[in-house]
């Protein structure tokens, strides 16, 4: 019969044993601390399109090859270079024609429509580029966005300024619940930037505006925001 006593006698030892984990020196405090700091940005991207329109399909990528050569050459002399310059879209399609009572005649116009993605290393000259581009002949403008090339310093910034302000919570928590902070137990970091909408710049029809005034940007500032996680001893 004494095995079967000793059965409870040694669970009681362990429920016991694992109660004398949890002590008061144990228990734990998390805060999450939030800092961020704002820089302007130094890059900026553009999309520059054409579309030409012809009976015939050659001459209407002929036709779109000239402009798209008048665009880059456009850029160039702002200062972009070939490596900043790239193809993104290239598309040939066709589409019926109608006679005036609504009937297709058998006839297709074709339609070709060029996408060149341009980045700007000098964000002062984005004016340059959008009006030159539209004076070589680009008749959709989209997608113009600000970005940094360098973000380092800016989130060590932010990140001193995160944890300034977690140890600030921290202090204020551990006074209103009568504890006592202790050491760091754990501290996790994790960076994210907010950057402004997309710029669109309200060209979107025409082929081309020779003389038009050049056209007003703002590339504002970019925010860049890092939230630490810092877990505290407490007694």
């Amino acid at each position: 019969m004494r095995p079967r006593i000793l059965i409870p006698v040694l669970l009681a030892a362990l429920v016991l044993s694992g109660c004398s984990l949890l002590q008061p020196e144990d228990r734990t405090l998390t805060v999450t601390g939030s800092g961020s700091t704002r820089i302007r940005p130094d890059l900026v991207s553009v999309t520059l399109g054409i579309q030409t329109r012809n009976d015939d399909v050659a001459q209407a990528v002929a036709q779109n090859n000239v402009l798209a050569g008048r665009i880059m050459e456009a850029a160039r002399t702002i200062g972009v270079e070939d490596a900043d310059m790239r193809t993104i879209y290239f598309s040939v399609s066709s589409q019926p024609k109608y006679d005036e009572f609504g009937s297709p005649t058998g006839e297709v116009s074709f339609f070709v429509d060029n996408s060149l993605q341009v980045t700007l290393r000098d964000v002062a000259k984005l004016p340059d580029l959008l009006q030159s581009s539209i004076n070589a002949g680009a008749n959709s403008i989209y997608g113009v966005n600000f970005s940094v090339a360098d973000t380092k310093s800016a989130e060590d910034e932010a990140r001193l300024k995160a944890l300034a302000d977690a140890q600030a919570r921290a202090s204020e928590l551990a006074g209103a619940a009568a504890v006592t902070l202790g050491t760091i137990q754990t501290l996790t970091t994790n960076a994210f930037s907010a950057f402004p909408q997309p710029y669109y710049p309200g060209y979107g029809l025409g082929g081309g505006g020779g003389g038009a005034q050049e056209v007003p940007t703002a590339p504002g500032t970019l925010e860049v925001t890092v939230q630490i996680t810092v877990v505290y001893n407490v007694k």
